[in-house]
């Protein structure tokens, strides 16, 4: 290409290419930058298995436009796990408050009828093991599951909620993060990916709500506020920090209650001695006269 420029050039300036020429310089270069393209398209197709190079090559000598089929095998491509939990068995167990159930996953399942997932929040509320709840990518909208900032102004046991790709709005967020400020005990919540856009005030009101709780140490939520972003990131780092400071306390007060226990051991006390049982009384019997 370079060196048909050049020539094109040496041509132009000696003044001995006429009209005719030029423009047939002109077009003999585009169909060979056409060509090399193509050529590079078919190579492209034939590495990522979408035509045999003998299909290229017949693609390349054809010159009707008949279409050629790949005889390649089909391909497979990877598909999200079913998600295969059972939400009336997740309620039972919240209901029962089983210590075994820490994680409910409902992921993907856009299937499961609102009310169902309405119960679920709702025998969540008291329940005092569970600390993960994930309801992602289940086409979710504000008046779906509103009964969530209620639980988490009731329950402390949540620590991670998860709402990623769902059409909850600005204002729903804005509620879920002042409730979250009641007990402090979440800290990390999912909200990214929203079908809906947040309003200026709304993101003010979420922002705020960030930066009052010290106890949120991770969010994913999209903001079109830069500020915002920083000072979320600037609170989530504080919290963290404050949180490494009470495990050292932490770690350092039973430290040293180990070592004022192993210096002054607490003396066993000796076991109290069995009563023996006070032998029964027996009532002297009594007869019953008749009259």
């Amino acid at each position: 290409m370079e060196e048909e420029l050049q020539q094109l050039r040496t041509n132009a300036s000696s003044d001995l290419m006429t009209d005719e020429d030029f423009i047939a310089t002109i077009e003999s270069m585009g169909v060979e930058a056409q060509e090399r393209e193509i050529n590079d398209l078919l190579k492209a197709m034939h590495e990522n298995r979408i035509v045999s190079w003998d299909e290229a090559e017949r693609i390349l000598m054809e010159t009707d436009q008949t279409p050629i089929k790949c005889s390649l095998p089909e391909q497979t491509r990877p598909t999200e796990p079913d998600n295969e939990v059972d939400v009336d068995q997740c309620i039972r167990k919240l209901l029962d408050n089983d210590p075994s159930l820490k994680e409910i996953n409902l992921n993907n399942m856009k299937r499961t009828p609102v009310p169902a997932i309405k119960r679920l929040l709702e025998a969540l509320a008291y329940n005092e093991h569970c600390e993960r709840i994930s309801l992602a990518n289940m086409g979710l909208y504000d008046h779906d599951i509103n009964v969530l900032v209620t639980v988490i102004e009731m329950n402390q046991a949540i620590k991670k909620v998860n709402l990623e790709t769902n059409y909850l709005s600005g204002d729903f967020f804005a509620k879920l993060f002042k409730a979250a400020l009641v007990n402090e005990s979440v800290e990390e919540i999912k909200a990214v990916n929203q079908g809906v856009s947040f309003s200026t005030q709304s993101e003010k009101e979420i922002i705020d709500a960030i930066v009052k709780n010290h106890g949120l140490t991770k969010i994913s939520i999209n903001f079109r506020l830069p500020e915002g972003r920083h000072k979320v990131e600037n609170a989530t780092l504080r919290n963290g920090e404050l949180k490494r400071v009470k495990r050292r306390e932490a770690a350092q007060k039973a430290r040293l209650e180990a070592e004022e226990l192993a210096k002054n051991p607490v003396p066993k006390l000796a076991p109290e001695p069995k009563k023996e049982p006070e032998p029964k009384k027996i009532a002297p019997k009594v007869r019953l006269t008749v009259f």
